[in-house]
This record gives C-alpha cells, structure tokens and sequence, in this order.
C-alpha cells in the first residue's frame, strides 16, 4: 500500500498482511505439507536400499534366494527347477517379452510352485516347443482370490502377458477375503494403496511386507521354518511305533472328554497302519500336517466352516473378484480364462485310500463340490472360459502326493498334456 503523503511503498503495511493469523496458519500449513511429503520421498530414496527390486515386490516380496528355505522345500529334497531373478521356480524371464513372442501367465497358488522338481509352467513350455510362446510362472504359495486379483493387475499384465489362466483349488480358494474398494494409505504390494499411487514402493514394502501371507506361513527367515517344523514332525513319525504315532495324533488334536475318545477309536483301527506307514515315508519325502485339524473335526462329526458354509454362500464370497479379474484383463487386450484344481479327494484314488481311516473321502469337502459346478454355472453364463481339470485327474492313482497333497510329477504331467492341448487348438484357430 502507498503512504498517502510521499506516494511510496510502506513496507510496514505490506508486512502486516503476512502477520494475518489466516494467511500465516495457511503458509504454515503449507510448509508442513510440503515437509512431510519431500521426507517420504527421501525416506523411500533411502529405502531403496533394502527393498528387491519390481517385480519381486509384487509376487514373494524377498530376495530370491529365501525362497529356497520356504516354499521351495522340494529342492532341499531333490534337484528341480531352482528360482530366477524374480523369485519364481521358473526360468530366467526379460521384464518385457521378446518380439513376435506370446507371453502366457500361470496364476495361482502353491499349486504352480511347491512339490515337483519342474512346476506345470516348464512342462506345458517344454511340450509346447514353440520359440514363439513362453508359459510364465506367477504362482506364489498361500494367496487367494484378492491376491490374484491384485497380482494379475499390477504385476502380470504390466509384465506383457496377453494370455492368463488362473489356477482355482477347490480345497481352499474359495475363502472369502473381499477386495477392498478403499485406498489405504499402506497396504501389501501388489494390493493398492496411497503410498504405491505414490511411487513410494519401496517405503510401503518396509512398512508392510511382514503382513505378506506367504511370508507368515513359512516364515523363510526363520530357522524353525514351515518345510523344518513339518519334517522334524515326520522324522520323529520315523521313531515312533504306532501305538507312539497314535498318542501323538490325539495329542496334536488338542480333544477332550468324548471327542478324544472318539478319536482315540477311529486311530486304533488296523488300517490306521496303512495311513500311519505313509506319514513316517510320505510321497518325495514332503510331509505336510495342515489338513489333521480339518480331518480330526470331520472324523469326530464336527463340522467347519468350508464343510458347514452352503454352496451358494461359498460362490458368492468370491465370485466377485472372478469377475474383476475378468474385467481388468478385458481392459487390456488380455485373454483370461480359468483352470479349476480338484481336490485329491475327490479324483486320486490312492489318494483317497491313504486317509479313508476319517470317512468317506469323497464326502470330505461335498459343500466345495457341489459349490464348484454352481461356480462353473456362473462363469460360464458370464463368458468366461473355464477348464475343468477334474476329468483329466479322475482315477489317475497317484496324482496327487499322498501326504503332501499337491500334484505329484505324474499329476502334473496329466495336468500339462491337457493344458498343452488347450493352447495348441487356440493358435490353430
């Protein structure tokens, strides 16, 4: 403002409108912001550091070589298919494809990593033979329908896949677990978050990785790992007699009063023996004790919630996210279809006859099965490509490792002859 008598600027006037409480509190406020900002973004410079690098983030989130240690057991075992630059059992891939190179992504679960020396992926790559098609190995163990969602839409598609088949056990995808519509400010890489919109990966990967579901199950960084606990539980099998093994089983069970006894007489049956020669020499040597809490309930006639829930309710906790998954692959140009997993139950005969001492096999996990065919139903109305593996899997003694429960190298091997075939008779048209 001018000083009425001389004509000039007073600085004092001036002044006094930057002392206004309104404009300093809004300088201030400002500031701060600013403040806070430019420190994430040299906070997640300098994590840098210690984050591997994308896609790593999105997929195990640790360095490849832990994966060893966790859900790479079967190569403690025996020699396989180690783990490339991304952490996945698969071999070394560019972030990009080649040109005039079709990249298809195998999406699922444990199912496409843990149990074989050479995962699905390699076989259908290796019986394809084509220079022009690459079959990629985007299976990460213990992850779900909100996991595959993320992961197809942050990772794979970004990665140049054009084709997708998602991988759906039966045994355990269909637990709900609903895709968020909110953004939180962190939250497990690939999922969305503020801090990913950001560009501040590496500062949500220090923030959230340890809630990483796969990390938590096998705990890779640990000593007394998942695959260690699971083997030190076979080899002291291995010293027990059965009448040891027996009083083991009750006591991991954690029963009491009747349920304990009646537990007691279904494991003093004589064919318990059979079951009992295979815990202490399973299959590859791959011993896992995951589903004796499920098979002691149903045994006891307890029921839980994948047996108790209806079908319809188990559809349409995850049918949702089927279809987003759909949607985001039709946005970008990318052909999705899905390869329904069996349980061993209910195809594997031998499977089956390992833990018939609980009842009736084929009953164990009836809801999931009559859920499947409505899940078919669904699918199918709404266009999506489905492919029922259970008809190439019936009666085919072995698919499935009696203890361990994934494909055995005869299951995948059935299970790559029918995906090879698929793919063949779609570039033939």
């Amino acid at each position: 403002m001018k000083d009425p008598q001389t004509g000039t600027e007073n600085p004092g006037v001036r002044g006094n409108r930057f002392e206004r409480p309104v404009v300093r509190y809004s300088v201030t406020f400002l500031l701060g912001w600013v403040a806070i900002i430019a420190s994430l973004y040299l906070a997640n410079l300098i994590a840098v550091g210690w984050t591997p690098p994308w896609p790593v983030i999105g997929l195990h989130g640790v360095a490849p070589n832990m994966g060893r240690q966790g859900w790479g057991r079967i190569l403690t075992l025996e020699a396989g298919q180690e783990f490339n630059s991304w952490g996945q059992r698969d071999r070394p891939r560019e972030l990009q494809p080649a040109p005039q190179v079709r990249r298809i992504a195998f999406v699922g679960d444990s199912f496409l990593e843990e149990s074989v020396p050479v995962p699905v992926s390699l076989v259908v790559e290796e019986k394809l033979g084509r220079k022009d098609l690459e079959v990629v190995n985007f299976g990460v163990s213990a992850t779900g329908t909100s996991d595959y969602f993320y992961r197809i839409k942050n990772v794979v598609i970004p990665l140049g896949a054009r084709e997708i088949f998602l991988f759906f056990y039966v045994g355990n995808d269909f637990a709900p677990d609903k895709l968020s519509t909110r953004l939180a400010i962190f939250s497990t890489y690939p999922k969305d978050s503020i801090a990913s919109r950001m560009g501040l990966l590496a500062l949500n990967h220090l923030v959230t990785n340890r809630h990483r579901n796969v990390l938590r199950v096998w705990q890779p960084e640990s000593v007394d790992n998942l695959h260690a606990r699971e083997q030190a539980m076979m080899q002291r099998f291995q010293t027990l007699d059965d009448d040891g093994v027996r009083m083991a089983l009750l006591d991991l069970s954690h029963f009491e009063g009747a349920q304990k006894e009646r537990l007691r007489q279904i494991l003093a049956r004589p064919e318990s023996s059979a079951l009992f020669a295979a815990l202490r020499h399973p299959d590859s040597g791959l011993f896992r004790s995951y589903m004796f809490e499920s098979l002691f309930h149903w045994a006891v006639g307890e029921g839980y919630r994948e047996e108790d829930t209806p079908p319809e309710e188990l559809v349409m906790g995850i049918y949702p996210r089927v279809l987003a998954m759909k949607q985001v692959c039709d946005a970008a140009g990318v052909a999705f279809s899905l390869v329904v997993v069996p349980m061993g139950f209910h195809v594997d005969p031998r499977y089956a006859e390992t833990w018939s001492l609980f009842g009736d096999p084929y009953r164990f996990g009836h809801n999931r099965r009559l859920a499947t065919q409505q899940f078919k139903d669904l699918l199918q109305r709404d266009g999506i490509v489905v492919h029922d593996l259970t008809s190439a899997l019936q009666g085919v003694r072995g698919a499935y490792l009696n203890v361990d429960g994934h494909w055995s190298r005869q299951g995948v091997d059935s299970v790559a002859a029918v995906l090879t075939r698929i793919i063949q008779s779609k570039i033939a048209q």
